[in-house]
């Protein structure tokens, strides 16, 4: 059973991640996705890059289409949306690879 951290958490949605499995749930706006590590890491570099294109279009016209891992279902969001998840993947992206050297520490310093 996962027993999950907060990783982010705020008007737009949240980030949360079971620290054993790993496996990671971003909600945003009226969307709940479950994604592995590399598929996060897949979705935010995606999610970055489609906000750096639309950062001077029309901010209120949902004209973005984000593919998702599962099959036929995709997030239509605002270019206005787009950076406010690149945002939110960005500060979790840091969080996680935060972790991640800690749990390697952590793990070098138990070995010695």
């Amino acid at each position: 059973m996962c027993n999950y951290q907060t990783l982010y958490h705020g008007a737009a949605g949240y980030v949360i991640r079971c620290p054993h499995c790993k496996g990671i749930q971003l909600a945003f706006g009226t969307t709940v996705v479950n994604l592995d590590v590399t598929e996060f890491e897949c979705f935010k570099k995606m999610v970055g890059r489609l906000a750096e294109d639309h950062l001077h279009a029309s901010a209120h016209e949902k004209m973005l289409c984000l593919p998702l891992p599962a099959d036929h279902v995709m997030m239509l969001v605002t270019p206005a949306e787009i950076v406010s998840l690149a945002r939110m993947t960005a500060e979790v992206q840091a969080l996680l690879d935060t972790y991640r050297i800690l749990e390697t520490s952590s793990g070098f310093l138990n070995a010695g």
